[in-house]
């Protein structure tokens, strides 16, 4: 490739911004052009112009029931030597897909916990509901928590869904304490809206972000080990849950 091309590309703030947020992961021009308050035709054109030159490569995808094209950052190489500058590309490394048995066992994990819970909302266990909503009042602080560390949009997805279904089941214990009935079909239908949340936005994360999650899940369970009591404690669900997976060789 014509290497004046590339550096006039590299010199370029707007160019650089853009190939900032591709280090992180990849977008879709409109995604990327609301994150950077940038007109959409704008970022287009920038990223047309570095996907000709082999700076960064363009792949249609499905998302849902459309396609979108979402770019991906390439490994570019600068050399300068006897013959003048050189500019290399090479194809970026596919990320490790969803793998269906191993996400399917993950949920099972969950069974247990899910059904205990479930009986406290159908039967109206108060117990069991005030033991829920603390565990979703826990389980906020340790996804912000995770989230200031590495600012993976899934965490940042699962926070409102966590708060959402925290003040659900808060207003169920205090329907229940102060003896106000609150309509079962009610719970269940706001708790269906978050599924829905879960299924269209926090799912697409999830499948971009896996790989890089399951790197930093790993370091961070790690770490714990020489953190305070304090934290260990903190973040005891998490690390529970992580090795219950390497029990099961999920990761």
């Amino acid at each position: 490739m014509p290497a004046k091309d590339v550096a006039r590309l590299l010199n370029n703030e707007s160019n650089l911004k853009i190939l900032d947020r591709l280090k992180a992961r990849p977008y879709y021009p409109r995604e990327l052009a609301q994150e950077m308050g940038l007109s959409e035709p704008f970022v287009v054109r920038r990223l047309k112009a570095m996907e000709e030159e082999g700076i960064v490569e363009g792949r249609w995808e499905a998302e849902g029931s459309r396609k979108v094209k979402r770019y991906y950052l390439m490994d570019v190489k600068i050399e300068y030597g006897k013959e003048g500058l050189k500019v290399s590309s090479e194809e970026i490394p596919e990320k490790p897909g969803i793998d269906l048995k191993n996400e399917l066992v993950g949920r099972l994990i969950k069974l247990p916990l899910i059904i205990v819970f479930g009986i406290g909302v159908l039967f109206n266990i108060l117990a069991l509901q005030v033991a829920l909503l603390v565990f979703l009042i826990w389980y906020v602080a340790m996804t912000t928590g995770f989230y200031k560390r590495y600012h993976f949009k899934t965490s940042l997805l699962s926070i409102p869904l966590y708060v959402f279904n925290t003040l659900i089941i808060g207003g169920l214990v205090a329907g229940n304490l102060l003896q106000i009935p609150v309509p079962l079909d009610v719970v269940l239908g706001l708790m269906a809206v978050g599924l829905v949340f879960l299924m269209i936005y926090h799912a697409r994360y999830y499948q971009l972000e896996l790989g890089d999650m399951l790197i930093k899940y790993r370091e961070f369970i790690d770490g714990l080990e020489e953190s305070p009591l304090h934290v260990k404690l903190f973040y005891l669900p998490m690390a529970v849950r992580w090795k219950l997976c390497e029990y099961f060789k999920i990761v």
